[in-house]
């Protein structure tokens, strides 16, 4: 380092701060209720849990899209964390829904589940791609509001990978 700088490791952390613990017990809270409306619509414990298991994947999307474009994370990816737990389920409940639907009809479950996918995947699809359409005008002006920047990117991240 030259003459006069010097370097000091900072302490300060976003995840570790109150907002983002608000944040998490949000998070939390958005799993649970949704947990308990799929499992109340499906008449089911078990099924909620394959629409569960679709929340994670999204949010891999938006760490990698983060992370890959180096681009600052804050309150606006933790709140693209919430936008994308609802449209994830949302195109999960689409699919358990016609598979169980089709199921009743005693055919093997692989064909079931392509009818069901067969059926529903244009949905689904408009659903994703209207939401990246809708959240473009936020990215394209780059990083000047960044809490807008944040949650279009990480919501535009996570339903790609989604």
């Amino acid at each position: 380092m030259p003459l006069g700088f010097s370097f000091k490791k900072s302490n300060y952390s976003f995840l570790l701060n109150k907002q983002a613990k608000d944040y998490s017990l949000l998070l939390l809270l958005v799993v649970l209720f949704i947990y308990i409306i799929t499992s109340s619509l499906f008449e089911s414990f078990t099924q909620p849990f394959i629409i569960l298991s679709v929340i994670p994947i999204s949010f891999i999307g938006v760490f990698l899209g983060f992370y890959l474009f180096d681009f600052n994370f804050d309150q606006g990816g933790m709140a693209s964390f919430l936008l994308l737990s609802g449209i994830t389920v949302n195109s999960s409940i689409y699919l358990i829904n016609a598979y169980n639907a089709y199921n009743k009809r005693n055919i093997d479950s692989f064909s079931t589940y392509l009818m069901a996918f067969k059926s529903k995947i244009f949905p689904i699809m408009l659903t994703i791609i209207s939401t990246i359409l809708g959240f473009i005008p936020f990215v394209k002006d780059g990083q000047d509001e960044v809490f807008w920047f944040a949650l279009g990117y990480g919501t535009i991240s996570g339903l790609i990978f989604s």
